[in-house]
C-alpha cells in the first residue's frame, strides 16, 4: 500500500503543484518547484524497502550521475524548442539524455565521483540555456492537468520494475531521466511556445541544487545511517535548500505574465555555474 502510494500520489502531486505554480506565479517558479526530489525520493525509498541500503545507496549514486541525462535533456531541448513543435524538440532532447545515459552508465562512480559528474553537468547546461523572452499563456483545458498526471503516475510507476531488473546504479540512472521534465516541457511548448517552455527548464536546473543534496545525502547516509534518519536528513535539507532559491530567485511575476530569463537575483545554481562552470 505504501509503494501504491508513493508512486501515484507523491510523484503526479508535483506535476500538479509545478503546473499550478506556473499557471499562477509564471514558467520559472514552475520548473522550481518541479525541480524538488519527489519523484526520485519515492523511487530510491522503495528500492532502499525492497532491496536494502546498499542497493538503495548506490541507486542514490546512479541518480547522481544520471542527472547529466538531465542536463543533456533540457539543454536540447531549450536550444531547438524555437525552430521545431514539441514531437521533434521532444525527440532530440530524449536522443541526447539517451546517449549520455549510455556514456555515464558504464561508470563505476561512488558517492564523491557521482556528485562531480552531477555538478559539471548542471552548471554548464544551466549557462548553455538560451534567453527566454516574455509568454503570456492562453488558459488551459480542464484536460491539462489530469492528462499531466495520469501520465507521470503510469510513468514513474514503471521506475521500480526498471531498477528490480536492471541493477541499482542503471536504475538509478534511470530515476534521474527527464520523466517529469518530459511531461512538463511537451505540455507548457505545446500550450504555451518556446519562450515559456525555455523559462521552464530554466527555473528547473535552478532549483536542482536541492535535487543533488537529496540524493548525496542519501548516498552517503543510508548505509552507516539507516533508513529512516538518511532520508528524514535528505528530506530537511532537501527543503531548506529549496527554500533558499526561491529567496534567492526573482519575485514573482503578476499572474499572465512570464519573465523568461531567469531571476533578478542570481539562483544558487547559477552561482555555482559562474564560479566553478
Amino acid at each position: 500500500m505504501l509503494e501504491l502510494v508513493l508512486q501515484v500520489v507523491v510523484a503526479p502531486g508535483l506535476v500538479g503543484a509545478a503546473t499550478l505554480a506556473a499557471n499562477r506565479w509564471g514558467q520559472w517558479t514552475g520548473g522550481l518547484v518541479s525541480a524538488f526530489p519527489a519523484i526520485v525520493g519515492p523511487v530510491l525509498l522503495i528500492a532502499a524497502h525492497r532491496h536494502g541500503e546498499a542497493f538503495a545507496a548506490r541507486a542514490a549514486a546512479g541518480t547522481l550521475l544520471g542527472l547529466s541525462a538531465l542536463a543533456a535533456f533540457v539543454l536540447a531541448y531549450a536550444r531547438v524548442a524555437r525552430d521545431t513543435r514539441w514531437p521533434a524538440a521532444l525527440a532530440v532532447a530524449w536522443v541526447a539524455a539517451g546517449g549520455v545515459a549510455l556514456a555515464v552508465g558504464s561508470l563505476a562512480a561512488g558517492p564523491l565521483t557521482a556528485l562531480a559528474v552531477a555538478a559539471l553537468s548542471l552548471g554548464p547546461a544551466y549557462r548553455a540555456l538560451p534567453p527566454a523572452g516574455v509568454a503570456v499563456p492562453p488558459a488551459a483545458p480542464r484536460w491539462d492537468l489530469p492528462l499531466r498526471l495520469v501520465l507521470t503516475a503510469a510513468l514513474v510507476v514503471a521506475l521500480p520494475a526498471a531498477a528490480s531488473r536492471l541493477g541499482p546504479l542503471t536504475g538509478g540512472i534511470l530515476a534521474a531521466l527527464p520523466v517529469l521534465a518530459s511531461v512538463l516541457a511537451v505540455f507548457t511548448h505545446g500550450r504555451h511556445g518556446a519562450d515559456a517552455v525555455i523559462a521552464l527548464l530554466r527555473g528547473m536546473l535552478s532549483g536542482m541544487a536541492a535535487f543533488v543534496l537529496f540524493c548525496a545525502v542519501v548516498a552517503v547516509l543510508v548505509e552507516p545511517a539507516g533508513v529512516a534518519p538518511a532520508f528524514a536528513a535528505a528530506a530537511a535539507g532537501a527543503l531548506a535548500l529549496q527554500a533558499a532559491t526561491v529567496l534567492a530567485g526573482r519575485p514573482a511575476p503578476l499572474p499572465g505574465s512570464t519573465p523568461g530569463a531567469g531571476s533578478s537575483r542570481r539562483s544558487w545554481l547559477a552561482l555555482g555555474a559562474d564560479r566553478f562552470g
